[in-house]
C-alpha cells in the first residue's frame, strides 16, 4: 500500500478529516484518484474543471472525510501547459507537480525546432527538462543535444539506457513522458514498468515510424521507483507561456547576450551586438536566433490575447450587474 511519501505528497496530511488524493487519469466530470487507502474514483465539483487550464493528471486534492468528492485543489508545484486547441488564448493543463519532463524524440526523427517548442513549455512550468532519445539501435548516426537539455539515449528493443531513465525516477518523484505521435514512447513506459501497460502500434514499413496508441494521461507506478505520467503523441506544440518569456530554453543566446552593449538589445539592428556577431562568425546558427525570436513573439501574443480576454470577460459581468 502506497504512503504519501510514495505518492510524492508535499507537505503534513490535513488534520481535518479530508483525504489527500493524486489524479492518475482525468474523465470529464471525475477522476481516478490514488490514495494511501488505495484507487478511488471521485466527483469533480464544476468549479474545478476550468482552474489553471483544468484538473490535470498529477494534480494533488483533497477528498471528503467520508464522500469521494473532490473538494479542492491544491496548488501545483510545477506543471506542463500547452495552449488549447482553438483559436481561444487559454492554457491547458497536460501534467501536474512533476520533478522532470522526459521529452521523448526518435533518433530517427530529429527535430531541435520542435524540441525548442517543448524546452520553453517545460522551462515556463518550473520543471527539469530531459531529451530521451528512442530507437537508437535502428541508427548509428545520433544527434546530440547536450547544450540545450540534458540527453539520454535509448533502445527499449535492447534495453540500452533504461538504468540510466529509471535512476532518473527514484521513489518520490514525479515523471511526465511528452513527445510526438510514433517515437516509441509506449514501448519506453513498458520497458521501465516492465508490463505491457499501453498499447503499442506496430512499425508502419514505408517510414520506420510507429503509430499513435496511447489515448489518455495517465499515472504509473514504476517498480521500486517513482511515478510516471505517460501522454498521448501530440502533433504540434504551442508552449502555455503566462509572462511571454522563452529565454531559459535558450540559454547559449541569453549567455551571448550579456556582453551585448545594450540591455535591452533585441539583437536586430543594435551596434554591438553580441548575439548578432556569433551568427556571422558561424558560433551560434542562424535558425537558433530565428527560432528565440519567433517563440518570444508567440508568447508576448499570448499575453495580448489573454489580457483581452479577461478585460472582455470583466466588461461583461459589469454590463451583467448593471442591468440587474
Amino acid at each position: 500500500m502506497a504512503t504519501l511519501e510514495d505518492l510524492g505528497f508535499p507537505e503534513p496530511a490535513p488534520d481535518d478529516g479530508r483525504r489527500p488524493a493524486r489524479v492518475a487519469s482525468v474523465h470529464s466530470v471525475r477522476v481516478d484518484v490514488w490514495t494511501t487507502g488505495g484507487p478511488v474514483q471521485a466527483s469533480l465539483r464544476s468549479r474545478f474543471l476550468r482552474i489553471d487550464g483544468g484538473v490535470a493528471v498529477g494534480d494533488w486534492v483533497l477528498l471528503g472525510a467520508t464522500e469521494d468528492v473532490v473538494e479542492e485543489v491544491l496548488p501545483r508545484r510545477t506543471v506542463f501547459l500547452r495552449q488549447a486547441a482553438g483559436e481561444r488564448s487559454e492554457p491547458q493543463a497536460i501534467a501536474a507537480n512533476i520533478d522532470r519532463v522526459f521529452v521523448v524524440t526518435s533518433a530517427e526523427d530529429w527535430n531541435l525546432r520542435r524540441l525548442e517548442r517543448y524546452l520553453v513549455a517545460i522551462g515556463a512550468g518550473g520543471a527539469e527538462a530531459v531529451i530521451v532519445l528512442t530507437k537508437a539501435d535502428l541508427t548509428t548516426d545520433v544527434e546530440t543535444t547536450e547544450t540545450v537539455a540534458p540527453q539520454i539515449i535509448t533502445s527499449a528493443r535492447t534495453g540500452a539506457g533504461l538504468d540510466v531513465l529509471r535512476a532518473r525516477i527514484p521513489r518520490g518523484t514525479t515523471v511526465a513522458f511528452v513527445g510526438s505521435s510514433g517515437v516509441g514512447k509506449s514501448a519506453l513506459v513498458n520497458a521501465l514498468l516492465g508490463r505491457d501497460a499501453q498499447l503499442e502500434g506496430a512499425v508502419r514499413a514505408h517510414d520506420g515510424k510507429g503509430r499513435h496508441t496511447t489515448t489518455r494521461r495517465e499515472l504509473f507506478a514504476v517498480p521500486e521507483g517513482g511515478l510516471l505520467i505517460d501522454t498521448p503523441g501530440m502533433r504540434e506544440l504551442k508552449p502555455w507561456l503566462p509572462d511571454g518569456e522563452v529565454d531559459d530554453a535558450f540559454e547559449d543566446v541569453m549567455s551571448l547576450a550579456e556582453q551585448c552593449r545594450y540591455r535591452d538589445c533585441k539583437h536586430e539592428a543594435e551596434p554591438t551586438c553580441a548575439v548578432r556577431a556569433a551568427v556571422e562568425s558561424g558560433t551560434l546558427p542562424a535558425d537558433r536566433l530565428d527560432a528565440w525570436r519567433k517563440l518570444g513573439h508567440e508568447g508576448r501574443s499570448q499575453v495580448d490575447k489573454s489580457k483581452e480576454r479577461i478585460a472582455n470577460v470583466a466588461f461583461r459581468k459589469r454590463l451583467r450587474e448593471k442591468d440587474r
